[in-house]
């Protein structure tokens, strides 16, 4: 027993150590930020923090704060929120040995599961990230470890008012504590302990709770900000209570049980923790009964109620989850429970350490965009206005001291509004713009006055270590004056033909803008879309308030190309109105605008409107067995390039694709995996055939669910022509 304990607390030094030695040098998650802040400021109002406030952790961050700034410790704010996630992580350990001690009485089992669950990655790397998750779960578990066996009536008044501490710290904790609290007190039948038990969560509630009321100014705004935070939550999160389809239910599951130790690793624990699950009901019925009072509640409210893509929130079922694994191998001969611990913790190991390195050298990716643009902007690149995506916001508004330009803010959806007022009023600006790579809404700006300047990514699965940060990756992208932006009422990409649906802006209640620039030559445009509906609709076009041309469209895709006679745009105004609206609806899915000799294409017959899938963080159209392209002819070979999908996903054989113009073959491939296939036309065979481009598919198929009767032959995530 000697040598458990010194190998239990040799784990909870070495533990320690290796956090501290790898805490973070920047924040990352939103949560993070606004914990941030929150020790800057306190203002619940303005979500520092958010609702509930936390202030159990904003007064120790902001202790660990100002004594890390006095001691000349650098990123003292980070490392003041992350230094808690590590001690958390710490004392954790010895109150899972306690709990299940008390429980069940198998030392040796609630032993190697303290290493099993130090090991597990979300657990590992959790304490090391400035939130308040590690340090809220240790005193939750504090709470079961002095509550669980038989404790004292003042052990038991003590883990009560501990629980009220808590709830101060990580609201969530309540969960976990209270029901295990009242089961206690049922077991022991006693008025006093129900007493007790109340009065001491209640008292540590309020030690928190009264000095909160008074900081957020008063309970009336307080429970204001509360409510808006609770209106937010189920409005903008994937959660089963609203969200419940078999794949729903599969995800949820998954990221809550296996995703937490790595998919190999994951898929193991869980298969013995199934196991040791019915051992431990067949020999301790007790015990089994304890263990789901102190889980099962958190287990319920997290599947129904939280992003289960959020793995971080899944900590608190580790411990648990590794002890009835190990259980199911309690027994077995040559040491297996012994091995089995000691080779998943390594397994585990060998992905959370390599993470942890080099989460403490780089940080977040938001915040190394940040850090560069500051650093590329006192080395002097010009930057008049720094943009993004909302999901950038509040690591801009922690990073604006450092900022090199104006910063634009905007509301989530319509960033591109704000981008469009920049060139209206400036058309010389220059924008750097932090993008989160899986939204589509720049599509809605000339794509040849954008450039990726550089992507940030997080270097590691995310899975199991930052499911669910937001913001996640980075794109930093230089922008200048555009040849063309549009405005409201397009659908371009299927994003932004939800947010038009949602407006109710299309073509047919309000005419569809596009701004082109000011400039003396003639200009090329192609419009494109779909008629949804019977009949045939009527598209009218004006520009500067002029008619222009109207055409009649038929139901299903449309494509239409015109030219602009040089000194149309040559009007006073830096951007020239060029107005879209139908009698019929219309959903304006293609735009595209260009002088003379620059290359262009344009979907045309067989190709299927744009989809986008938030899981996959992909967006696409499918084409069917033909499916045409218009290619600009501009007197000299363009390179057409094709990015797509393994269509093996779908198809038993690999399919045969032809490239044609005019008839004539150009080129053909067999994509027997993800494909990235550029084909060069040639100038004379573009222009023989007016630019059309046919792509031919030997294979297609029909989905049928939901009526579903398009042919659909490849997923193609990316066209383009140079």
């Amino acid at each position: 027993m000697i040598s458990l304990r010194s190998a239990g607390v040799a784990l909870v030094v070495l533990f320690l150590a290796a956090h501290l030695f790898w805490l973070p040098r920047t924040l990352e998650d939103l949560d993070s930020v606004n914990f941030a802040l929150g020790v800057r400021d306190f203002d619940v109002a303005k979500h520092q923090p958010h609702p509930p406030g936390y202030p159990v952790y904003i007064v120790l961050a902001k202790a660990s704060t100002v004594v890390l700034r006095v001691v000349g410790v650098d990123a003292a704010a980070p490392r003041g929120l992350a230094i808690w996630s590590a001690l958390g992580g710490a004392l954790a350990l010895p109150a899972i040995v306690m709990f299940f001690r008390r429980l069940e009485g198998r030392d040796t089992v609630a032993a190697w599961s303290v290493l099993l669950a130090a090991a597990c990655p979300v657990f590992w790397f959790t304490s090391l990230r400035p939130l308040s998750d590690m340090l809220g779960f240790a005193a939750a578990l504090w709470v079961l470890a002095l509550a669980s066996g038989a404790p004292s009536q003042r052990m038991l008044i003590g883990a009560a008012l501990l629980a009220g501490v808590s709830i101060g710290i990580r609201s969530q904790t309540a969960v976990l504590t209270v029901p295990f609290l009242a089961y206690v007190v049922l077991q022991r039948r006693s008025a006093a302990a129900a007493v007790g038990v109340a009065g001491g969560i209640a008292a540590g509630a309020v030690a928190w709770g009264v000095p909160l009321l008074i900081a957020s100014g008063g309970p009336s705004a307080y429970l204001s900000a509360l409510n808006f935070q609770a209106g937010a939550d189920f409005e903008g999160v994937r959660m089963l209570w609203t969200q419940h389809s078999r794949r729903d239910i599969q995800d949820a599951v998954l990221n809550t049980f296996v995703w937490p130790w790595d998919w190999r690793a994951g898929l193991v624990v869980c298969l013995l923790a199934a196991i040791g699950s019915l051992r431990i009901v067949a020999r301790a019925p007790r015990a089994a009964a304890a263990i789901l009072v102190a889980i099962g509640p958190y287990a319920v409210f997290h599947l129904l109620f939280q992003e289960t893509v959020t793995t971080r929130y899944a900590v608190p079922l580790v411990p648990f989850v590794a002890y009835v694994a190990l259980a199911a191998l309690e027994g077995l001969p040559a040491k297996a429970m012994q091995a089995a611990a000691v080779g998943l913790a390594v397994l585990s190991l060998a992905s959370a350490i390599p993470a942890s390195a080099r989460y403490a050298r780089e940080g977040a990716p938001v915040f190394r965009a940040l850090d560069d643009m500051a650093a590329t902007a006192h080395g002097g690149e010009r930057v008049d206005v720094i943009a993004m995506h909302a999901i950038a916001k509040r690591p801009a508004e922690w990073s604006a001291p450092i900022l090199p330009a104006r910063v634009a803010f905007a509301p989530h959806g319509r960033e591109w509004l704000t981008l469009i007022d920049v060139w209206k009023g400036n058309p010389a600006a220059r924008v750097w713009f932090a993008a989160d790579p899986v939204r589509t809404d720049l599509a809605l700006f000339d794509p040849r006055a954008r450039e990726i300047a550089r992507s940030y990514t997080w270097g590691f699965t995310e899975r199991p270590f930052v499911g669910g940060a937001r913001p996640d990756n980075i794109d930093w992208i230089h922008m200048q004056a555009p040849g063309w932006m549009l405005d409201r009422g397009w659908s371009l990409t299927a994003e932004v033909g939800g947010i038009t649906a949602r407006d109710r802006t299309g073509p047919s209640r309000a005419p569809a803008i596009a701004w082109l620039e000011r400039q003396t030559g003639p200009i090329t445009l192609v419009l494109g879309g779909r008629h949804i509906g019977a009949g045939t609709a009527t598209a009218s076009v004006r520009l500067n308030g002029s008619p222009i041309e109207s055409f009649p469209v038929p139901p299903g895709f449309f494509t239409r190309v015109m030219t602009l006679p040089a000194g149309t745009l040559g009007g006073a105004a830096p951007y020239q109105p060029f107005e879209v609206s139908s009698v019929g609806e219309l959903s304006l899915e293609q735009f595209d605008a260009q002088p003379p000799g620059v290359p262009m294409f344009a979907y045309d017959r067989g190709w299927h409107e744009p989809e986008f899938n938030l899981a996959e963080k992909r967006a696409w159209r499918w084409t069917s067995e033909s499916s045409d392209l218009w290619i600009r002819p501009v007197g000299r070979p363009v390179t057409l390039r094709l990015v797509g999908e393994n269509p093996l996903r779908y198809y038993d054989a690999v399919p045969h694709v032809r490239v044609l113009a005019g008839g004539r073959e150009i080129a053909a491939f067999d994509p027997g995996g993800d494909f990235d296939q550029a084909v060069t036309i040639p100038a004379e065979a573009l222009e023989a055939a007016g630019g059309k481009v046919t792509l031919e598919t030997s294979k297609f198929f029909v989905p049928g669910g939901g009526g579903d009767q398009r042919h659909l032959a490849l997923r193609v995530y990316r066209v383009s022509v140079e």
